[in-house]
Parts: C-alpha cells; sequence; structure tokens
C-alpha cells in the first residue's frame, strides 16, 4: 500500500503527471528541480521518496520515471446534490457512487462528488444530472468554481473572484446576484474539477 506524501511531494508528483501529458515524456531531475527552484540533488530526493513510497517506478536511463496508478478509477460516493447553486447534504440516496477516472481524480487528493438537479448552471454546460466532482481544497485561483461555506452554516456552489482582500461569490445561475464578502465569512470548501455525464440515464 502507497505511503502517505509530504504537501511537497504531492506537489513534485502532479508536476510529473502534468509533464507527461503536456509532452508525451517525463521531465528530467533537472526539470524538477527548475520547476521548483530547487537543486538537482534535492529534486531526487523527492523523486526518491515518491519511488520508495511507491506512487513511480524509474530506471537508471535518463527521462525514466513512470506513474504507478493500481486502477483505472477511483469510485467516489455522492456528497449531495446542487440545486439553484445551493448544495444539499444528506441526500435521500446516499449509497449512490461514481466512477471517476484518475486522470481527473488523483489519488494523491482528496475528492467529493455533488450531482446537478437542475437546469440552473447551463452557462457553465452544467445540466440536469450532470456529476461535479470538486477536489477538497482551501483556496482558489479567480475565477474557479468552488463550494464555499458561508457562516458556517450555508453551502453554495460559485466563481470566486479575489477583490482587495474580499471574496467576490459570482452565482452560475444568472437570475441570481453576486455577493461580496470579507475573506473571513467565507470558506473554500472544494474546487470543481471535472464534470461526469452519463447518457441514456
Amino acid at each position: 500500500m502507497s505511503k502517505e506524501l509530504t504537501e511537497r511531494q504531492k506537489e513534485v508528483l502532479e508536476f510529473i503527471e502534468n509533464y507527461i501529458n503536456k509532452h508525451g515524456y517525463p521531465p528530467s531531475i533537472r526539470d524538477i528541480a527548475k520547476a521548483f527552484r530547487i537543486t538537482p540533488r534535492g529534486a531526487m530526493l523527492h523523486v526518491v521518496a515518491l519511488e520508495k513510497k511507491g506512487y513511480i517506478t524509474r530506471s537508471k536511463k535518463a527521462r525514466a520515471i513512470k506513474i504507478k496508478y493500481r486502477t483505472e478509477a477511483i469510485r467516489l460516493p455522492i456528497a449531495g446534490e446542487i440545486v439553484a447553486g445551493n448544495v444539499i447534504e444528506n441526500i435521500e440516496d446516499s449509497t449512490e457512487t461514481v466512477d471517476v477516472p484518475l486522470n481527473m481524480a488523483k489519488s494523491i487528493f482528496e475528492y467529493f462528488v455533488l450531482k446537478a438537479r437542475d437546469e440552473s448552471m447551463m452557462s457553465e454546460h452544467i445540466v440536469n444530472g450532470d456529476y461535479l466532482i470538486l477536489r477538497k481544497q482551501y483556496t482558489v485561483n479567480n475565477g474557479d468554481i468552488a463550494v464555499v461555506l458561508l457562516n458556517n452554516t450555508q453551502r453554495m456552489l460559485r466563481k470566486v473572484y479575489i477583490k482587495d482582500g474580499k471574496l467576490v461569490l459570482m452565482p452560475i445561475n444568472s437570475h441570481m446576484q453576486p455577493m461580496e464578502l470579507p475573506a473571513d465569512k467565507v470558506e473554500i470548501l472544494g474546487k470543481v474539477v471535472g464534470v461526469i455525464r452519463i447518457y441514456g440515464q
């Protein structure tokens, strides 16, 4: 069983995977060192740690890093539903699951799934019955779609923008108004990283 990674090791593993996806071959140790502004020796230590923990394999050849995946998909439970941009938890069919490809849900992070239950998010090409895959994280970039928690009570799906130290929450539903709140009044719970649509349901 693979051991838990440090935050930096997660970042290095994600960099390796993204590099392979972009270039079609793995990065060199110098590529990793340059990306993280560390010495080649420091990059090698991270690579060795990833190998020892079972996340990659490598040989003595140049650019010979391979990422190990034990399965092609992971099965995630449905954590809730989205209606008019609001997240409803503890849905009746709590045993429902969906298979999520590993290129959408990398094993080094935690994820949860929400199911769209209306057509209010069509502007983002999200329709009734779609499964939204969210990565658990507490920060986002401008324009990311995320689940946010307001005042420890209300969960909603919004586009998030940062403006003058405040968070602007833009509704995906065009009939709703944006909200601008102090950052300490909003908690980011997860970022949308993919949408799965199953036809013929």
